[in-house]
């Protein structure tokens, strides 16, 4: 008999996430994803975030578009959020919704977590298929030149109510993978090591993917602000639609 396991790729991390990410000024980053949609998409649109973790951008996007749903992969992450909003356990790669938005959001490089080109495709077949006809899809990626920088930078120890951890940056330059080692020491003595990879894709293939998908890109930003995105870009923002 076959046994199936839940696994829950921040178990550990959603205990110590809030501190490690201590530096992010969600409110600005929300007022930005706020000004970048709010002349694209339709008034008091239906909105739904994709790897929301435990809703600090969600925790300021409501502000502005109060008909809003929260998923991620992570229960651990979910149940982390002290925020009062619907949330959906699920992967964003098999999306589980029976309506439309007008609006789905997807924010800190979380696409980058899709390690394969197949499932990348599926993903955005899926977020076409949630979209009303005039909804509009934005995310961030992370592409090379932050990788090369991340890697010297990140390395990062820290301690928060009782747990102690140490997080090690490593970019595989051959497979394009970027591993972030999380080794983490619990209040008991336990210790447990998470290690969350990302791809990192040329940025000329979201550009194939949108169009294989059945996306057009709107707009391709160099992230945090109106520039045009390039492929030098530490992290571009996409906005894509439904091609008409």
């Amino acid at each position: 008999m076959h046994q199936f396991q839940n696994i829950d790729p921040y178990l550990h991390v959603s205990n110590i996430y809030p501190h490690l990410m201590n530096f992010v000024s969600y409110k600005w980053w929300a007022r930005y994803i706020y000004a970048i949609t709010k002349i694209k998409t339709v008034k008091k649109p239906a909105v739904l975030e994709i790897a929301s973790g435990n809703c600090l951008m969600a925790k300021y996007l409501i502000k502005f578009y109060p008909n809003y749903i929260a998923s991620d992969i992570s229960l651990s992450m979910l149940k982390a959020s002290e925020q009062n909003i619907t949330r959906v356990c699920c992967d964003m790669s098999c999306l589980p919704f029976n309506k439309k938005f007008d609006l789905i959001i997807s924010s800190f490089d979380s696409v980058n977590y899709i390690t394969n080109k197949k499932t990348l495709l599926k993903t955005f077949k899926g977020i076409n298929s949630l979209l009303n006809k005039k909804g509009i899809f934005t995310f961030d990626v992370a592409l090379e030149n932050n990788s090369y920088k991340h890697e010297k930078t990140a390395s990062k120890k820290g301690k928060i109510s009782g747990f102690i951890y140490f997080r090690e940056s490593k970019f595989l330059a051959g497979s394009k993978i970027h591993k972030n080692i999380f080794t983490i020491q619990y209040p008991d003595g336990k210790v447990f090591t998470e290690i969350h990879k990302q791809k990192i894709y040329p940025l000329e293939l979201f550009y194939e993917i949108a169009e294989k998908s059945g996306l057009q890109v709107v707009n391709c930003y160099k992230a945090f602000s109106f520039q045009k995105g390039k492929a030098n870009s530490d992290r571009v923002q996409f906005i894509m639609k439904r091609k008409d």
